[in-house]
C-alpha cells in the first residue's frame, strides 16, 4: 500500500473552469455529501419490500476559502450573478475524482470579522448531476 497524500496542494479543484487554490484554515476546506439517498427500501407489513432507486441523488459541496482572496471574490461574483456551476476535483496521488454539473451556489456561509478571529469565506453548492470515483491503486 502506498502512502497517499490528501493535502490541498495535491487536490485540483475547479469551479466553472477556474482552478481554486486559496483555501481557508478550516479543518476541511472541501467537503461533499449526498443530497438525497441513492436507494430507499420500503418494507410492507406482509414481509415483502420494494426498492426505490433515485436516478441521481445529487450532491452538495462546501468550499472554505481564504477571506479577501481572488478565489473568494470569484465565487462571490458567481453567487451574485446566479450563475450555473460546474465543479471538478481530482486527488493527484490516488486519482480519486468527482465531477458535478447542473449546479448552483445555494448560499454563502456566516461571516465573522472585526474580532480576535476571522472566519473563512464559505460557499455552498448543490449539483443535480454528479459522478464520483473513490479509491486508488
Amino acid at each position: 500500500m502506498a502512502l497517499n497524500n490528501f493535502s490541498t496542494d495535491q487536490i485540483v479543484v475547479t469551479v466553472n473552469g477556474r482552478e481554486i487554490t486559496d483555501w481557508g484554515d478550516s479543518d476541511s476546506p472541501i467537503t461533499d455529501a449526498p443530497i438525497d439517498q441513492r436507494s430507499n427500501l420500503r418494507r410492507g407489513m406482509g414481509g415483502n419490500a420494494i426498492r426505490l432507486d433515485r436516478k441521481n441523488p445529487g450532491r452538495s459541496v462546501t468550499l472554505n476559502l481564504n477571506p479577501g482572496s481572488p478565489d473568494s471574490a470569484y465565487m462571490q461574483a458567481l453567487f451574485n450573478s446566479y450563475a450555473n456551476i460546474s465543479f471538478s476535483a481530482t486527488v493527484i496521488g490516488t486519482l480519486e475524482n468527482a465531477i458535478g454539473t447542473e449546479g448552483v451556489i445555494t448560499n454563502d456561509g456566516a461571516s465573522n470579522r472585526g474580532g480576535t478571529t476571522i472566519s473563512d469565506d464559505q460557499f455552498l453548492m448543490e449539483f443535480n448531476a454528479w459522478t464520483g470515483l473513490k479509491g486508488g491503486e
